[in-house]
């Protein structure tokens, strides 16, 4: 299916970042670890021009009207509410053909004492034209930090991956299966050592949700009118791909760095948990007020399973 990856334009305001320094300082003593040097990568100047990520596919379309069932106009805001969403979500910095790009994440729950996991979109770790996985890959929680970015000026600091997963299928650019996983070890500020999930919390995850229904998506998205610097959301009832994939839609006005960005069913507002369900994964050319998010079904159970015990970058084969 044509496609092609789309480098969204950023508001000045997200670009207001002074420039040289390293991010972290080096170690005093010692090699520098993988994360310490990923870290130490991520200088504010890298932070600033880091570009946000977005796919867009391209076909003949058919004009769409308002989806039945839809209950919103398309129209985000940003997320005023605290609580477990804000800590949760994150802003994702990779690399991926010598450029330096943005997306958005989430914390999903998991099953293991020393590692976790970070939901977000396969075309955030993977790219699917060049058959390579992402490096200096870094989820920042709470990524709210106007002015110079540091991963001690973020509020929980910084984690790096260990390993990502995705699936077979986005490798072949099937957008129905566009979804990944990493898996992070400890992090954090200078001289911690923390697991994600024990410091901010996780959202459970669940396979097989009936749709359509009420979502809440979430996001960093970066282009205008957005600014990248916080975290922002839409809400309403998803309806089935009009134009032939299995993905859901919902309309939403988020732009480039919301990708990956999660999508809860049974949310609640007022402590901001629920159900992790799918991804802000792409949207029509022409069709910008409308998001699309690959449905969980087994083919994402498996790679969930598999990314709760991987240690290396891995593609995983539909069941």
């Amino acid at each position: 299916m044509p496609r092609r990856v789309i480098v969204m334009p950023v508001l000045l305001a997200a670009m207001m970042f002074f420039v040289g320094g390293d991010a972290q300082a080096a170690p005093p003593n010692g090699p520098a670890t993988e994360h310490d040097r990923i870290v130490r990568y991520w200088t504010p100047e890298r932070v600033a021009h880091a570009r946000p990520r977005e796919v867009e596919r391209n076909i003949p379309l058919a004009p769409l009207g308002k989806p039945a069932g839809g209950s919103n106009s398309g129209g985000g805001a940003y997320w005023s509410g605290g609580g477990l969403v804000k800590q949760t979500t994150g802003r994702v910095l990779f690399t991926l053909g010598g450029s330096d790009w943005v997306c958005s994440g989430s914390v999903a729950t998991d099953t293991q004492a020393n590692t976790s996991l970070v939901l977000t979109a396969g075309h955030c770790v993977y790219d699917d034209r060049t058959n390579e996985f992402a490096t200096n890959w870094m989820f920042v929680p709470d990524y709210e930090t106007a002015g110079t970015f540091n991963c001690d000026v973020a509020r929980f600091g910084c984690w790096t991956a260990d390993a990502l997963i995705t699936t077979t299928a986005w490798r072949d650019s099937d957008f129905n299966e566009d979804y990944a996983f990493a898996v992070l070890g400890a992090g954090g500020k200078t001289g911690e050592s923390l697991q994600l999930d024990s410091t901010v919390g996780a959202q459970a995850i669940s396979f097989f949700v009936p749709q359509p229904r009420l979502i809440y998506a979430f996001g960093y998205p970066a282009a205008r009118p957005y600014n990248g610097q916080k975290l922002a959301y839409c809400t309403g009832t998803t309806f089935a791909d009009p134009y032939g994939s299995t993905d859901y839609g919902l309309a939403c006005d988020m732009t480039g760095g919301a990708s990956g960005g999660p999508w809860f069913a049974d949310f609640d507002a007022a402590t901001g948990a629920g159900t992790l369900t799918s991804v802000n994964s792409f949207k029509y050319r022409g069709l910008s007020k409308y998001m699309f998010g690959p449905y969980f079904d087994a083919y994402g159970q498996q790679t969930y399973n598999t990314a709760l015990t991987a240690s290396g970058n891995t593609l995983v084969a539909a069941p």
